[in-house]
């Protein structure tokens, strides 16, 4: 009989195959759903029969080591037989040190110490690895005159595991649904000295390592990351990663807008496979709108689940939630296939007097991110008062029962698209062989509105009667001078040409054939390809803007940089963008500067450019909470990291304004010496716009670039490499302070020596960098003597010159410092 079965199994025959097939049909109708799968992991809780004490416990996750001293471990529950988490009651530890040293300042900068090394007396753990199997193999039950009992565990935890699991749900769905290969591996710590915080190690992600805390502040949550990094098997596959397992080819996005502003949508994606064995897809899409249906090619629907991501729930700093789409099976490598999603919601929002704004907070599609490009093919149909504009150009428009329909095809692949619509008047300039539309509304947004009204004073309230204490006086307010933006249309349109011609001939040309700028509430602008939001301010008089109550030094330079600083994202950060959040200054510091630029060029511009630099220099010294520099908060690497609740500020200051610095420096280094002149470093940039338009570079793709164009006297090290200069800006944090010791002697007929030394603190003893010395000749002439290499020990110099200069002075203009 024995024999028989063995060859039976081997060679099955008819009844062999039946009985396969009653067992497969048998798992198939036991085998969960997506749905039942995602609700189990969410309410699943600790699992009664598995409960252990553990002593001497240890195990390591990539760069971190944990150690489960002594205490009571229990398993929750198993999800179609795996378990997926557990937590952990007694005495730990956890260690962890970075691979680099950025990555140890910026743990250090929380911490205070460059390496983690943590008690704790709890954990709580998810993961989809072999976690559990690794803590079983070293537990045991517990005795019972053991000190060490289960019986608090579960009443602890239970309201606490349900509250945290679904935060990770999606995560460990996709592995049992998909590839196994990459798994993740989450804990919280309640650590003893440092509070709760997170560990998250993830192979799917390029970064794979990850620690922070969720911390508010003044009322506001921050994601505190202290450090993150790439694990050691992910740097080699650190590009596949970054890509993920999908790439969206085109979107086809069909929208209709109500009168009440709610919007239906319909997207279908053309996506490219990257992984064979993944079925479980996560987008992007506003929480203000709500995913429908989910279909596929062959109109089967999908399972869809719309949750809001740990970052969102938490912090509130944006406004997508999560959507995730299981599907039917797993496409080869290199396959194409098309979702369509149906989604609606109030995404549009009305800011009163008809003033509307799109997609605040939010994407208003479906998407993936800004990490890749594509097609865009965009349709809208909306009631027939209101004009809409997109990026993209404009092939159609159709006017029928009082709708409009309009459609809007990409040119080239883009990584965003947008749209925004309104009561909206308009201007059309040309600019070379671009045309430039401007659209504003005749009436502000309300806010703007209120802060319009003068209130009588109390003389005139009152009609020249005594107050009278037992009466409450009225506060009475009239409408100042009418608020009407599309007055501004033209000037507008004339200041966005004069940029687009400016920006022409230093980058080159404008990578689209139109660029429409449209009024949108608040302070605030943003630049998408061939379309700029501009707030209303901006169509707004000098003198209306400080009756409303800006400052005087937020005006002097509001008209002159919010529109050049947005349309400049036309080259930088749309035409080229960024690979990772770590170069995103790219985008952001080359349009601060661009618009420092045509700052300088304009009227009065030398002042003004320096009155500019001198402000951005101030934000950085000014000092945090704690008494550090805004600057000393992360180097320019860190990109939104900066932004936490030790440096609230620290993103904006620090990605744009020092960012700025740093470009302003690069250029001066690369002038002429003796002419002064720019030619190099413009020829560099638009080198660099024709070699990488279209697509996503990174710091060091931009520093290589670079090196190319440099002078002699920047090769610092001897080895045609600009690293120390980025080293100090880019990757490096502080502000040096020098202290100049001169003197200025006759060296003979004609002739006159400057000599002395400057010394340098503030900074690393690896701070190197050149010092720019200038000579003032009487009150309206100053010419640069040279540059002089300052380093730990200061540095010494001696220049000539044919007249005796009334004063010779660190150039303040052209470096990042403090002079004393």
């Amino acid at each position: 009989m024995l024999r028989r079965v063995l060859c039976f199994d081997r060679q099955p025959g008819w009844a062999g195959l039946f009985l396969l097939l009653c067992c497969a049909v048998a798992r198939a109708q036991v085998e969960p759903s997506p749905q039942a799968l995602l609700q189990a992991l969410n309410e699943i809780s600790i699992d009664p029969s598995q409960v252990y004490v553990l002593r001497n416990g240890q195990f390591a996750r990539d760069r971190v080591s944990f150690y489960l001293n002594r205490g009571v471990i229990g398993f929750l529950q198993p999800v179609r037989g795996e378990i997926t988490g557990a937590v952990f009651a007694g005495d730990g530890e956890i260690l962890l040190m970075p691979p680099d040293p950025i990555e140890r300042h910026s743990l250090a900068y929380f911490t205070q110490s460059a390496i983690l090394a943590e008690r704790f007396t709890s954990v709580y753990l998810r993961f989809s690895d072999q976690t559990a199997r690794e803590l079983m193999a070293v537990a045991r039950r517990p005795d019972p005159d053991d000190p060490l009992q289960p019986a608090k565990l579960l009443p602890e935890w239970e309201g606490l595991v349900r509250r945290l699991n679904p935060q990770f749900s999606a995560r460990i769905l996709m592995d049992l649904l998909g590839e196994r290969a990459m798994p993740t591996f989450y804990a919280s710590v309640d650590g003893s000295t440092l509070g709760t915080f997170q560990i998250e190690i993830d192979a799917r992600l390029a970064e794979g390592i990850r620690v922070g805390a969720m911390r508010r502040k003044q009322d506001k949550s921050f994601a505190d990351i202290w450090c993150s990094f790439p694990s050691e098997k992910g740097e080699a596959q650190l590009a596949s990663r970054m890509l993920g397992s999908i790439q969206v080819k085109s979107y086809r996005i069909d929208t209709r807008i109500h009168p009440n502003h709610s919007l239906e949508g319909q997207a279908e994606l053309e996506i490219e496979s990257r992984s064979s064995a993944d079925r479980v897809l996560i987008f992007e899409l506003s929480r203000l709108l709500k995913v429908t249906e989910v279909r596929s090619e062959t109109g089967e629907t999908l399972t869809v689940f719309q949750n809001p991501s740990l970052e969102e729930s938490e912090t509130g700093a944006r406004g997508n939630d999560w959507i995730v789409v299981v599907l039917a099976h797993p496409y080869a490598v290199g396959e194409r296939f098309r979702l369509q999603f149906s989604y609606h919601g109030n995404v549009i929002a009305d800011v009163g007097n008809g003033v509307l704004y799109v997609g605040e907070r939010g994407s208003w599609y479906p998407n993936r991110g800004s990490a890749a490009r594509a097609m865009y093919d965009l349709t809208f149909h909306y009631p027939e008062r209101w004009r809409l504009v997109a990026t993209g150009e404009r092939v159609e428009e159709t006017s029928a029962d009082g709708w409009k329909h309009s459609r809007w095809l990409s040119r080239q692949p883009m990584a965003v698209a947008g749209f925004n619509l309104g009561a909206y008047r308009s201007q059309a300039r040309k600019a070379g062989s671009l045309t430039v539309e401007v659209y504003a509304t005749r009436e502000v947004e309300a806010a703007l509105e209120k802060q319009n009204l003068t209130y009588l004073p109390l003389t005139e309230v009152l009609g020249g009667r005594a107050p009278d204490e037992r009466v409450p006086i009225p506060l009475i307010a009239r409408p100042g001078p009418a608020l009407d933006p599309a007055k501004l249309l033209d000037s507008v349109a004339e200041a966005a040409s004069e940029t687009v011609a400016f920006y022409e001939s230093l980058f080159g040309p404008v990578p689209y054939s139109r660029l429409a700028i449209s009024q949108v509430p608040g302070h605030f602008g943003q630049g998408w390809p061939g379309l700029v939001y501009l707030p209303t301010l901006a169509f707004l008089s000098k003198a209306t803007r400080l009756r409303l109550g800006m400052d005087r030094r937020t005006e002097e330079f509001f008209n002159d940089l919010t529109l050049a600083h947005e349309i400049a994202h036309q080259w930088w950060g749309n035409h080229i963008g960024w690979l990772t959040y770590r170069d995103q200054w790219l985008s952001e510091g080359f349009a601060t500067y661009s618009a420092a630029l045509q700052l300088a060029d304009g009227k009065d511009g030398e002042r003004k450019l320096h009155d500019l630099l001198e402000s951005y220099k101030a934000d950085l010294l000014r000092k945090t909470a704690q008494g550090a520099t805004v600057e000393s908060g992360g180097p320019i690497l860190l990109g939104h990291r900066l932004s936490n609740s030790l440096n609230p500020d620290g993103y904006p200051n620090i990605i744009y304004k020092k960012s700025c610095w740093v470009i302003h420096m690069l250029r001066v280094l690369m002038a002429d010496g003796a002419k002064g002149r720019d030619e190099r470093f413009f020829r560099m940039l638009r080198d660099f716009v024709a070699t990488y338009g279209g697509q996503h570079p990174s710091t060091q793709e931009f520093i290589r670039h670079a090196e190319k164009y440099m002078t002699p006297g920047m090769d610092l090290d001897r080895n045609r490499r600009l690293d120390w200069f980025f080293d100090n800006w880019v990757y490096g944090t502080g502000i040096p302070t020098y202290k100049l010791e001169i003197k200025v002697r006759s060296g003979g007929a004609r002739k006159y020596v400057a000599e002395g030394r400057i010394e340098q603190s503030g900074v690393s003893p690896e701070f190197e960098t050149p010092v720019p010395l200038v000579a003032h000749y009487g009150k309206d002439r100053r010419a640069r003597l040279g540059w002089v290499v300052i380093g730990e020990t200061g540095g010494k110099f001696r220049f000539t010159t044919a007249q005796k200069p009334t004063r010779v002075e660190i150039d303040e203009d052209a470096i990042l410092a403090v002079v004393k």
